[in-house]
């Protein structure tokens, strides 16, 4: 049985989450609060000495790193499906991991972090974040005007990837409506057999969109 150490409202965790539920593998889930600290427990360092989640345990192989999971996940899980979710076909296997790499800087640095200065009280540069938010988004639009997916012909671990933290978006006053080839993408993609929602942290203040027409080119 497969154990997935993970927390609620943790973008990173629920992208793990989510393809397990599309893959429709069984797991446990073990809750790690890190408003608590439990990230720093012994027990849970034992599993990561980088202290975070998620953590996929199957076996005795551990597994850390968000988009890690998803590759390991793909290829051992992913089954007749497993080339469409992480391809093998070099050109494609590059465009995913390229996706990869974006969710892990540009949504990172800028959704991700406009959110944690937001809910948890970062000391991040709230306007670099929010700037680096809406350059991302225009990309991403851009990109996806005119294709379903981010990657390859089909849903991949690249839209996995990439979906948690713009879904998340509005927490840290990100506005993602203007942006219509992103928010279609985003509904394809919650239209999947199998698809999970994301469980949310519940009674969070209302944080104010920040117009994304103060930004625009």
């Amino acid at each position: 049985m497969i154990k997935l150490y993970t927390g609620l409202g943790s973008g990173n965790s629920y992208k793990a989450e989510l393809l397990l539920h599309l893959l429709a593998v069984s797991y446990t889930p073990v809750p790690v609060s890190i408003p608590k600290g439990e990230h720093l427990d012994p027990a849970f360092l034992r599993l990561t000495p980088f202290g975070q989640i998620p953590v996929l345990v199957d076996g005795d192989a551990v597994f850390t790193d968000s988009q890690a999971i998803l590759c390991y996940l793909a290829r051992a899980y992913g089954g007749a499906m497993a080339n469409r979710w992480l391809p093998i076909e070099p050109g494609q296997i590059a465009a995913v991991m390229r996706w990869l790499s974006f969710a892990a800087n540009e949504i990172q640095n800028g959704p991700t972090m406009a959110r944690a200065a937001k809910l948890l009280r970062w000391a991040v540069d709230y306007d670099r974040a929010v700037a680096s938010s809406y350059r991302s988004l225009r990309l991403m639009d851009r990109h996806l005007a005119g294709r379903d997916w981010l990657a390859t012909g089909a849903a991949s671990i690249a839209d996995i990837a990439c979906y948690p933290y713009l879904l998340l978006a509005s927490e840290g006053g990100i506005d993602t409506t203007p942006f219509s080839a992103v928010t279609a993408w985003m509904r394809r993609l919650e239209s999947l057999p199998g698809f999970w929602p994301m469980p949310r942290i519940p009674n969070l203040p209302p944080v104010p969109l920040v117009p994304y027409e103060r930004l625009a080119d």
